[in-house]
């Protein structure tokens, strides 16, 4: 159901309601009433789940000694009725006076016993909200009922129910009937002879209708509705009644008339209603007038009255399934209740009652008050007095309630809205009547609203009117129970104070054989020593067998900038809270080194630069080489620093600091230090021998800053270049590209001043031999780090979570992110590992310079550099991207170095113009690929490790990042009738099922058979994965869930259908594969254990009929138990169904009354589902408070880990279960 966002609502002043009177009333007195407004309301609390409310401010109790309700979820309508009861003097003295003699585990179940500690919380709580959780348990609710949407009158009636049984047999019995409940009559007479036939019923609400039915004015106030409500139907023409005294049908009146009205009455304004013409829910915004003081005597039967009735002695509660709404404002239409068309005349001189309006003073008013004083000599009993007021918010589709609620003891009114308690004024009330403007969008269904829904009087009686309970006044079993709940309370802020001390650290670390980024949460004790916290992340981030402890360090750590802040030597043995109390964050990196390696020392207020090195003579400008310094350092310290880093002479090194979008600076000061400088995380330093020929000359006019300036929309980014091989590329039918990348590797490329715009280049624009050159720039990793050839890729490497040339992320935005699995191997190896041969054609213009490379002194340096191109038209169709973006003219500069990385990954450090098209830049990477710009796509490498296609290939690179990675992938074009998809290892009993395997291409007319053949011998290759053919399974993946099994001799397209990015299984099986029809059925089935709260690992079982009996025949089979005692439940959600133990048994439907699998529930029709079962004559293990905390903290991060999405629950009636059976059979009946 469709509902709209729940909020907290503020009254707003509608113009021209400031003559509204409450009640309209024409006594005197209410005229002095209404001369002094009371004052202005104080400001609004923070609104639910604001930034306001915090832990901190929830354990203060408001300044108005009330406190508020959490609300759970969608439980507003809860938490305003029972702010109501609670309120009610009456009701809590007699809760209180109940006494609660079961078990501990029977009081979880207990509604009064429950209702009273909620109760004493609200009365003795110093927090200022306290939570319902409790309650709605003994209610039988889960935590999912808290999102389940109901309304506040159906509640009502439900919880008077449930009470009432619980009350059976004890003092409190007759509670909700001597409070609650009143008596009408419902009767026929006969307007010809006045014969009356009449039977007396009782009810606890009064449903009244705003409008009159098949009108469209409403009743002005809530005496005119009761009114009509007793106003009798004529039965006449067609539908006279047949008198058995006059042996005829004759003409009568059929009503209702009260004959008792309860000591406290609700009344229900049936705001909510049906549209025949719009066919849509509506709520009416009627304006509608209610007194505080309301007299009742005027419409309550005379006891004379029924002299001449023929009475039937029959009496029946009345409970109303009218029109009401749930808490997110959707409606249940029901005219039983309606009144007529017909209304009373107002001049009936018995409905001119006095009215005092709202009393908004602060005088004490004591149940002997003013109101019994001045009513003592009324004529009759029912006079009654206004003291709650439940508010719907919202419209027909969705909504919030609250309550407006008076202090009988202060006379005081207030707000309690969830958490928050205010208090209000009259105006507040007054705008409860509805009318005025609507905030309407289409129509009545989707008018905003807010007004008054629901109201409750107290009778006014001086004999029974009293005041609530102190805490002095407590029954001895209460203050025990007092007693005991402010000793839990105590023992839960202990515990609270202990999980605050706990230090939640944010761990990241690079994983070895993934080569990815991972990152867990680590939670220890404050007094663990960096020590201890190390083996505990080793543990966590599960390196055990992987990389041994001694290689791993824990240090401070940047994700944002993806650098070390400093180090933390020798202090293993300092508790991990002394010195995460010295960091800006709690991001540790578990630090892995080399096995042949020393860790370095990082010292706090470390700094990494990117540093160029600039050659004024040739123009060339060397790096960026990532130099670490330290804020403290004088730029004379840091000169040495660079000096050893990059093997110059620091004596006569000139240091120029360019930081973002400000001009360059040269540091000429050595004394001053990096941080008076102003570096800080993304600097970019610039290092040359001098300034300038000319020493004399000014900075900002030298040679050095004219090459800097130019080099302003320079980035750096790292490139992971694809694993192939050639015999691989035959066998995709992927076309080696014929191109030399060392031509002209004898010329040197420079910046130049001049470089074509975009708008140039859209124009015709920026072609030509005297555009920017290319400069030549060596190898970023060359210091310490010699270009050496990549050996081909050790089987195993490749896992699911890898990156670039080295895995496959199962979470990348494009589908077809990769060609295959082959799509690991290098294409294009070192010059000696088969580089494609050179072609004697040259794409660059005779006499341009633009393209030249780096001198051959730089033997193990390759560069690469782009050129104008044939300009294309109508180069913006999308569908030419490809075409126009790689051939039209751009002068931008392209650099681009090979170098292999410490895991012996291939990649190239590329110089670009970052305002290059990002088609340019395929281009100009395609002599390093090795293949057509056609087989290959570009990734860009997101947080979380998560792959995007970089797709767009007329955008340029303004908003890729500097020494951003970016990742090509192999994809060969497929040629008809072939579709690409994926495939992936399911694991059923490991703890990450699903695996990634490969990618792979399958063409229309192949067996399954065969296609399985060639997976088990890649994986095999690849992976070292060796699954018997016998033993190997192919199914279909839907979503996370394995499904449909196919057969070896199925074809796909004529058996199975065949559609871009399939995706499927492979699984292995512990023994042949036994299914030889598609008509049999393979279920998965785990045993539930409740005694210990335990399940068994999946097994299989095959069905050949899909019935209900046969899978218990199997199942007792399977585990020895008599079929007559299995029960079994489908699982929910996706594979594998997770859940919580705590919930398994009680939260799943057991019970299936179908003699068919395919019948809903369960629903079972096709391979591939989850079934658990279970022995219905096993108990469930009863558990300490304790124990379940323990296991449901173990669960929550069990299921939390494995991203368990529970699947979505029907909206179920509004029910408190009294008996738990009934709950399990209704949870069966919406699953």
């Amino acid at each position: 159901m469709p509902t709209a966002p729940r909020c907290k609502v503020v009254p707003v002043s509608v113009d021209g309601e400031d003559d509204m009177q409450l009640g309209a009333s024409a006594s005197p007195t209410a005229i002095t009433d209404y001369a002094h407004p009371p004052p202005a309301p104080p400001p609004p609390p923070p609104a639910v789940g604001s930034a306001e409310y915090s832990y901190a401010t929830a354990l203060i109790k408001h300044n108005t000694g009330y406190v508020g309700l959490v609300n759970q979820a969608m439980t507003c309508y809860l938490n305003s009725l029972l702010q109501a009861l609670y309120m009610t003097p009456e009701f809590r003295n007699a809760l209180y006076k109940w006494e609660f003699d079961g078990t501990e585990a029977e009081a979880v179940k207990s509604i009064p016993y429950q209702l009273q500690k909620l109760f004493l919380n609200l009365q003795t709580s110093s927090k200022s909200a306290v939570e319902t959780t409790e309650l709605t348990r003994s209610f039988g609710w889960d935590s999912g009922e808290a999102w389940q949407q109901h309304d506040i009158q159906e509640l009502c009636r439900v919880m008077f129910d449930a009470l009432e049984q619980k009350f059976k047999h004890t003092d409190q019995a007759d509670l909700i009937q001597r409070l609650y409940e009143g008596k009408m009559i419902d009767y026929v007479k006969c307007l010809e002879c006045g014969t009356e036939k009449s039977r007396e019923d009782t009810f606890l609400d009064i449903p009244l209708p705003v409008r009159p039915f098949g009108s469209s004015v409403a009743y002005g106030s809530v005496e005119e509705a009761l009114r009509a409500f007793v106003q009798p139907e004529t039965l006449d023409g067609n539908n006279q009644y047949y008198c058995e005294k006059c042996n005829k049908k004759c003409d009568a009146h059929k009503g209702l008339k009260f004959s008792k009205f309860p000591y406290l009455l609700t009344l229900h304004l049936k705001r909510f209603d049906f549209d025949y013409n719009t066919l849509h829910r509506i709520k009416l915004n009627d304006k509608v007038v209610f007194l505080e003081t309301l007299n009742l005597n005027s419409v309550i039967e005379c006891p004379g009255s029924k002299e001449d009735s023929d009475g039937i002695p029959e009496e029946s509660v009345v409970k109303c399934d009218d029109s009401s709404t749930t808490d997110s404002g959707s409606a249940l239409d029901d005219e039983s209740c309606q009144g007529t068309e017909t209304v009373l005349s107002t001049q009936d001189a018995d409905y001119q009652e006095d009215d005092e309006g709202i009393d908004m003073n602060n005088t004490p008013n004591h149940h002997e008050n003013e109101k019994n004083q001045r009513h003592a000599m009324e004529k009759g009993p029912y006079i009654y007095e206004l003291f709650s007021i439940m508010v719907h918010s919202g419209s027909a589709s969705g909504g919030h309630y609250y309550a407006y609620i008076k202090d009988f003891k202060k006379g005081d009114w207030f707000c309690f809205n969830d958490q928050s308690v205010s208090r209000i004024t009259y105006d507040d009330i007054k705008k409860t009547y509805g009318g005025g403007p609507m905030r309407s969008y289409y129509s009545g269904a989707y008018s905003s609203s807010t007004n008054a829904y629901m109201l409750m009087y107290r009778q006014i009686d001086k004999q029974r009117n009293c005041e609530a309970m102190t805490v002095d006044e407590f029954p001895a079993h209460i203050k025990d129970l007092l007693q005991k709940m402010q000793k839990r309370e105590e023992s839960d802020r202990i515990l609270r104070e202990k999980e605050m001390d706990m230090c939640k650290i944010k761990l990241y670390a690079h994983y070895p054989t993934k080569r990815q980024m991972v990152e867990a949460k680590l939670y220890c004790a404050s007094d663990v020593t960096l020590q201890e916290a190390t083996g505990m992340a080793h543990r966590c981030l599960r390196l055990e067998g992987v990389v041994p402890l001694e290689r791993c360090r824990l240090v401070n750590y940047d994700r944002l900038q993806d650098t070390i802040e400093c180090s933390f030597e020798g202090r293993e043995n300092d508790p991990i809270s002394e010195i995460l109390s010295s960091l800006r964050g709690y991001d540790l990196l578990l630090e892995i080194r080399r096995e042949d390696a020393e860790f370095e020392v990082y010292q706090p207020g470390g700094v990494a630069t990117k540093v160029f090195v600039v050659d004024l003579e040739t123009e060339e400008v060397d790096g960026p080489t990532t130099v670490r310094g330290n804020l403290s350092q004088t730029v004379a310290e840091f000169k040495v620093t660079l000096a050893k880093a990059l093997h110059l002479d620091p004596k006569t090194m000139k240091v120029v600091l360019e930081k973002y979008s400000s001009e360059p600076k040269l540091l000429d000061n050595d004394d001053k230090t990096l941080k008076f400088e102003g570096f800080y995380g993304s600097n970019k330093v610039f290092v040359a021998s001098s300034c300038d020929d000319d020493p004399e000359k000014p900075f900002v006019i030298s040679k050095l800053h004219k090459i800097i300036s130019r080099f302003e929309h320079i980035i750096s980014l790292q490139v992971v270049l694809p694993y192939s091989r050639k015999e691989l590329l035959e066998k995709l039918r992927i076309s080696v590209l014929n191109f030399d990348v060392n031509r002209n590797s004898s010329r040197n490329a420079k910046l130049t001043e001049e470089s074509s715009t975009n708008e140039e280049l859209a124009s015709g624009g920026g072609g030509g031999g005297d555009g920017a050159s290319a400069l030549c720039i060596m190898s970023p990793a060359c210091s310490g780090n010699p270009l050496r050839d990549s050996s081909p890729q050790p089987p195993g490497d490749t896992e699911e979570e890898g990156i670039g040339a080295t895995g496959h992320s199962d979470q990348s935005a494009s589908e077809d992110s990769s060609l295959t699995d082959s799509d690991r191997t290098l294409v294009g190896d070192a010059p000696d590992d088969g580089l494609p041969p050179l072609s004697s054609s040259s794409r660059s213009s005779p006499g341009s310079d633009r393209h030249n490379i780096s001198s051959p002194e730089e033997a193990n340096t390759v560069a690469y550099n782009s050129y104008p191109r044939e300009q294309t038209e109508n180069w913006d169709d999308e569908e030419n991207d490809t075409a126009s973006a790689t051939t039209r003219s751009t002068n931008y500069y392209f650099k681009a170095v090979p170098y292999t990385d410490n895991d012996n990954q291939k990649m190239l450090k590329v110089l670009v113009d970052k305002r290059m098209f990002l088609g340019t830049l395929k281009k100009d990477l395609e002599p390093y690929i090795g293949v057509p710009v056609e087989y290959f796509k570009i990734y860009r490498l997101k947080s979380g490790q998560q792959e995007f296609e970089c797709a767009r290939l007329t955008e340029n690179l303004g908003s890729y990042r500097d020494d951003e990675k970016l990742i090509v992938r192999l994809d060969r074009v497929l040629k008809k009738d072939e579709h690409r998809g994926k495939v992936f290892q399911l694991l059923p009993n490991s703890p990450e099922p699903i695996k990634f395997l490969c990618d792979w291409i399958l063409s229309k007319g192949m067996t399954v058979g065969e296609v399985k053949k060639e997976i088990l011998e890649e994986i095999k290759r690849k992976y070292s994965i060796d699954i018997p053919y016998e033993r190997c399974r192919l199914r279909k993946k839907s979503w996370k869930n394995p499904a449909e099994i196919y057969l070896n001799d199925q074809r796909f397209e004529q058996d199975i259908s065949l559609f871009p990015n399939w995706e499927m299984f492979l699984q292995e099986l512990p023994e042949p594969e036994k299914i030889t029809s598609s008509n049999q059925l393979v279920l998965f089935v785990r045993r539930w254990c409740p005694a210990n709260l335990e399940l068994k690992a999946f097994e299989e079982v095959l069905l050949d009929e899909s019935t209900v009996m046969e899978l218990k025949t199997k199942l007792s089979n399977l585990s020895g138990i008599p079929a007559e005692y299995v029960e079994f439940a489908k699982g929910q959600g996706s594979f594998p169904c997770e859940m919580s133990v705590l919930g398994i048994h009680t939260e799943l439907g057991w019970n299936t009354e179908t003699a068919t699998l395919d019948n809903w529930p369960p629903g079972i029709f096709e391979d591939g589902h989850v079934i658990l079962y279970r022995d219905s004559r096993e108990e469930l293990k009863q558990l300490s408070s304790e124990e379940r905390k323990e296991i449901a903290n173990r669960e929550g991060s069990r299921v939390n880990r494995l991203g368990i999405i529970a699947s979505t629950r029907k909206e179920r009636t509004l029910k408190i279960y009294l008996d738990m059976s009934h709950r399990r059979n209704d949870d069966a009946e919406v699953d």
